[in-house]
């Protein structure tokens, strides 16, 4: 290998390692995600709060209502990755450039059940479902 070649490959590995220096992935995971497979032992009708209760663990909030009570569980199981090519820049630049490209959501999922008043399940779902976010560039 010339010391040209050498000088070329060099200089192609730092410019790439700079650039993934500025690349961030993140999970983040609030209570257990729930899915159709886990919930699928409620029977409308039969299934009691109790034994909900006993397989998911207790409910985040559970709300009085004229026809029943409502038992919500949230949940969030979130990536969230980021590239900064401001970060290149900050070397020459007085102010601090963030260019980002990013890919999250905000916000929960949240699975419902309603209950009647001898805390029989009647009715239960999946109530959010945050969309896939679209691919954002930003500042643009």
């Amino acid at each position: 290998m010339t010391g040209w070649n050498r000088s070329v490959t060099l200089l192609c590995s730092a410019v790439i390692a700079l650039a993934l220096a500025g690349c961030n992935v993140a999970r983040l995971t609030i209570n257990t995600p729930l899915t159709p497979e886990s919930v699928a032992f409620i029977a409308e009708g039969r299934t009691t709060l109790a034994d909900v209760v006993d397989t998911l663990g207790a409910p985040d909030s559970i709300t009085d209502t004229e026809t029943g009570t409502i038992v919500t569980y949230r949940f969030l199981n979130a990536k969230y990755s980021r590239v900064n090519f401001g970060w290149l820049l900050k070397p020459w630049s007085p102010v601090d450039p963030d260019l980002v490209f990013s890919r999250s959501g905000l916000g929960t999922d949240a699975f419902e059940l309603l209950c009647d008043d001898h805390w029989i399940v009647t009715h239960h779902a999946f109530v959010r479902h945050r969309p896939a976010p679209p691919f954002t560039p930003y500042p643009f």
